[in-house]
């Protein structure tokens, strides 16, 4: 068999995907010919099927060098799952683990060697490392796979001195491909990933950095709390990541949230490991909804299903934010992106920045500060902007995935706020940085505007009937257009120029205008113009898979989504698969994944479709699954978004008739706990029942205790405390009614 034909079948019988995505092939081609490979691709773009699936159809073993800990578990998990031979070897497994993993490579049983780049280090090769990846049937590794590969280069955003030993696996191992990967690099730091690992002729990938699935908004930083709070609220149900600079505020957030109704824990270095670890696996597993963490969290987490990530603090850089928003969408789904912009937060990063000792280190990290801070305060196409950073051109007028190009800001003349502004500039002889002339011009009774005397000046509270942030948005706008320029200082203020000047004394009849954000409530999620649009499904059914899978992954302790995807289920809840035969077409479904859980999930679809047989007519015939399902979704479909499904009516009328549960489980052939899953329903919906004929006092009283204690996102834990005390539907009963 050809080794062509070796790599389409592996895609297919191994990873379940019919097809590559962009710049997959070219990568695996040249690993499969023994070439060295550098990509530079986006996170969510499938990098690691571009060492996994060569290292499945070569003979030996491919080592994967990663600085993720925390996530070498879920990503050998997630290889393991596709039938893939993958293991480990980090400072989390016992002495005796350890043993057996080497013992599995030596013997020829793995395909995929994770391993930490410290393991690689003088400690790791006086060790005997280097002589264990000898030590083999083939006497070396297939090839050298190095993730996260900008930790190399001290002009990337994460450098790791670890990572420097890697620079000898030429040396080392003459002749053994090295592949390099990153989602975050400048052209400079792409250069320089290069020459350290010495990749001399690779086939090279520098894929576009756009991620067409992510909404990337800009708020300013007003009400955080509410501000944050309604956002979350307003995904319930949905994984989400917000980002925090501090422990401190880690903690407070997570308590402002879990006061508001969300299945949230906290990540920080300052945990305690094992508390810390629980809250990662309760994150990945769907046991709550909503991770807090400071920028450690990261690049720890392969949650596929992450529908948006949160920043309620202004990153340090681009390449940061850029890494940490790409934590979003990793199956491909539609998924948003917020971020919260105060000017604090530069003030509060400058003070850290002053803190580095070599003082060339630190005029390059207040560089990528700054540009950060452009990037957030400036309005503009976000896309644009950030694809603009990596040196990449977007060439569409309107992306048609950010807030500024769905509409949220308004071009408005603002010649006269302009020449308040400039006039306080000029006033204060531009000595002051933004923070004072805003003061200035609202009006504030500050010490320091006493101490200068700017209460006297004649611009002093001319702004005062609009809002601070108003006015430090007409700041940003006339550095952008350079009527003001920021002096190269350690902290760096406005002063005019020439431009500026004319502006202000209103020569040639000069007029500027600026974009006004015109949001006032935040505004739901919506999806880039370049994205998939998502697969139209059966909600009920959906949600229905989303629960089966969540029991298969508790007994297999993995993630959710190691399962199947989203996606996957989403197809599933369309097509609604007869056979085996149907399944092993959808998106993402192996021979492994087929016949571990193909016959599962079969029946799950089999057994919804008898509780609710009026369902089947919704079914999408595979062939055409997208055109069907979009001309459905036009047409009206997706009862259950709009109103109640037939089922619930029929139940809601037997309700009224004064059957009981029990009775109307009896007389419809239903289980009780789909029943009482219609009562819970139509208790959201608002329907006019009493509590009492299905939940008691007492049993009330006792989930509501358990509830305050695990929270409302996961029903299993509330079950398995009470100890068989409250069926499933009493549970949900009870969340439905007390729900707000």
């Amino acid at each position: 068999m050809s080794a062509i034909m070796t790599v389409e079948q592996t895609l297919k019988d191994v990873f379940g995907f019919s097809a590559f995505r962009p710049n997959q092939e070219k990568l695996v081609r040249g690993v499969m010919e023994g070439k060295d490979v550098f990509g530079v691709m986006p996170t969510g773009g499938g990098k690691s099927l571009c060492y996994q699936l060569p290292a499945v159809v070569l003979d030996g073993c491919c080592v994967v060098v990663s600085p993720l800990i925390a996530l070498m578990k879920d990503q050998v998990d997630a290889a393991v799952a596709n039938g893939i031979r993958a293991a480990f070897l980090n400072s989390t497994l016992a002495a005796e683990e350890m043993r057996e993993v080497e013992n599995a490579y030596k013997k020829g049983e793995l395909d995929l060697l994770y391993v930490a780049p410290e393991r690689f280090g003088a400690g790791g090769a006086n060790g005997g490392f280097v002589e264990l990846l000898r030590d083999c049937a083939a006497g070396r590794p297939s090839f050298f796979a190095i993730d996260e590969a900008h930790c190399i280069s001290e002009w990337g955003h994460d450098f790791r001195p670890d990572y420097m030993f890697l620079s000898r696996l030429k040396s080392i191992f003459p002749g053994v491909p090295v592949v390099a990967y990153t989602a975050t690099a400048t052209e400079k730091v792409a250069a320089d990933i290069e020459k350290r690992l010495e990749l001399d002729g690779a086939v090279k990938v520098r894929a576009s950095f756009d991620r067409t699935n992510l909404f990337y908004e800009v708020r300013s930083k007003r009400d955080w709390e509410q501000q944050l709070v309604d956002y979350v609220s307003g995904r319930k149900g949905q994984s989400g990541v917000v980002y925090r600079t501090t422990r401190k505020s880690v903690e407070q957030t997570v308590d402002l949230l879990k006061r508001n109704g969300v299945n949230a824990r906290g990540y920080h270095a300052g945990m305690d490991a094992d508390v810390r670890a629980q809250a990662q696996e309760g994150f990945i597993r769907d046991d709550c909804d909503v991770i807090v963490a400071t920028v450690a969290f990261g690049m720890g987490i392969d949650k596929a299903d992450v529908r948006y990530v949160v920043h309620v603090d202004l990153p340090k850089n681009i390449e940061g934010y850029y890494q940490e928003t790409g934590r979003a969408g990793r199956d491909g789904e539609k998924s948003s992106c917020l971020l919260l912009h105060g000017s604090g937060d530069v003030v509060k990063l400058t003070r850290f920045i002053e803190d580095i000792g070599d003082e060339e280190e630190r005029e390059r990290t207040r560089g990528l500060l700054r540009a950060m801070d452009r990037f957030a305060a400036v309005p503009q196409c976000r896309r644009k902007a950030l694809l603009g950073y990596f040196n990449e051109v977007y060439g569409e007028e309107n992306c048609g995935g950010c807030d500024f190009c769905s509409g949220e800001f308004t071009a408005v003349d603002a010649t006269r706020d302009a020449q308040i502004v400039l006039s306080a500039v000029a006033r204060t002889n531009g000595k002051f940085g933004a923070v004072q002339v805003c003061d200035i011009v609202v009006g504030a009774k500050t010490a320091k505007i006493k101490q200068f005397g700017h209460d006297e000046l004649k611009t002093y509270g001319m702004g005062k009937d609009r809002a601070k942030g108003y006015w430090r948005s007409v700041i940003d706008a006339l550095l952008t257009g350079e009527y003001l320029a920021l002096t190269k200082a350690q902290y760096p203020v406005p002063e005019m120029t020439q431009a500026g000047w004319d502006l202000m004394m209103g020569k040639g009849g000069d007029t500027f205008s600026m974009q006004v954000d015109q949001r006032v409530e935040p505004e739901k999620m919506t999806g880039g113009q370049g994205s998939d649009e998502e697969q139209p499904c059966h909600d009920g059914l959906f949600d229905y898979l989303r629960s089966l899978r969540k029991v298969e992954a508790d007994k297999a302790e993995v993630p959710p989504y190691v399962i199947f995807a989203d996606k996957t289920l989403r197809q599933m809840a369309a097509v609604m698969p007869e056979s085996l035969d149907v399944m092993q077409r959808l998106h993402g479904v192996g021979a492994a994944k087929l016949e571990k859980y193909g016959e599962v999930f079969r029946a799950g679809v089999e057994h919804y479709l008898e509780e609710n047989p009026e369902v089947l007519g919704e079914r999408v015939e595979i062939e055409g699954l997208k055109r069907v399902a979009r001309a459905r979704g036009k047409a009206g479909g997706g009862k259950l978004k709009r109103g109640l499904s037939e089922t619930y009516q029929t139940t809601l009328e037997m309700l009224h008739e004064g059957l009981s549960a029990q009775e109307i489980s009896a007389k419809r052939g239903l289980g009780l706990a789909t029943v009482e899953g219609h009562v819970a329903r139509l208790f959201e919906e608002g329907e006019a029942l009493a509590l009492r004929d299905y939940v008691t006092e007492a049993e009330e009283k006792f989930c509501m205790e358990l509830i305050e204690e695990y929270g409302a996102g996961a029903l299993k834990p509330i079950y398995e405390a009470a100890g068989e005390k409250l069926s499933y539907g009493v549970i949900k009963i009870v969340i439905a009614v007390n729900k707000g």
